[in-house]
């Protein structure tokens, strides 16, 4: 099995080059649930593939179909951490309950990458995307052959469920810092212009209604699909701020 780093520096690659990303939740009745993040660059793979230069991604010499958690890695790293800093510490602390599964398949033009968490209260997923800039903030070290990709430090999502209504708040936390992130992002754009953000949520009871009139529904009108423009997400990240009324 690869080494935790050497499949976070794959990860690196597939989120520097033209991918989808999705939001999947499944919502029970009692507020717990589970949400994944995907990033999805089989499209990319599939291409490199045909062309015969599987090796030339990191990585993808061999298929690898994993799940890992980092509650184990931690466990099994406990004394180096305890060595770290304090805010180290408490950085790492965030990414406890998530996990991550990986499947890279040249040969079948497969590349998917998930970042998982099961909640009790959707809140506890608020981490995710501290989890992600975590990820690629780690594997940025360790590839040596590939330009750091900015950080996206400056948007926060905060999620809630009550009284039948759920919401998906996404804003800017630092405007300076989120203009910069975009001047980094510019030549990422050209490569990437194609990168689509989906939402797909699925609740316990009908929805009543929704606050983007874009959005569509399931037949059963328990899942709600709705997308963006990846970098039109990023550049005003509101645009996927979601209402949900149920039944």
């Amino acid at each position: 099995m690869r080494t935790f780093y050497s499949i976070i520096s794959a990860f690196i690659l597939v989120i520097s080059t033209s991918c989808e990303f999705s939001e999947t939740m499944i919502l029970n009745a009692d507020g717990s649930g589970e949400m994944k993040i995907q990033m999805d660059a089989s499209e990319m793979i599939a291409m490199i593939a045909s062309m015969g230069d599987e090796g030339e991604v990191k990585g993808m010499e061999e298929s690898i179909d994993t799940t890992f958690f980092f509650a184990d890695i931690f466990r099994e790293k406990k004394d180096s951490i305890l060595a770290l800093s304090i805010e180290q510490q408490q950085k790492l602390k965030k990414l406890e309950p998530y996990g991550v599964h990986i499947k890279m398949d040249a040969e079948k033009g497969e590349m998917l990458y998930d970042i998982f968490i099961s909640f009790k209260d959707i809140s506890e997923a608020n981490n995710m995307f501290d989890v992600f800039n975590q990820i690629g903030n780690t594997g940025s070290k360790t590839v040596n052959s590939t330009e750091d990709l900015p950080a996206q430090e400056s948007i926060q999502v905060n999620y809630a469920f009550k009284n039948n209504v759920f919401k998906r708040n996404a804003f800017i936390t630092d405007v300076d810092l989120h203009q910069r992130e975009l001047d980094s992002l510019k030549s990422l754009e050209m490569m990437m212009g194609g990168t689509v953000y989906k939402l797909n949520y699925t609740f316990p009871k009908s929805i009543k209604s929704v606050s983007k009139t874009e959005a569509t529904l399931s037949q059963d009108k328990k899942t709600i699909y709705l997308e963006a423009n990846y970098f039109d997400y990023f550049r005003s990240p509101e645009i996927l701020n979601i209402e949900v009324i149920l039944d």
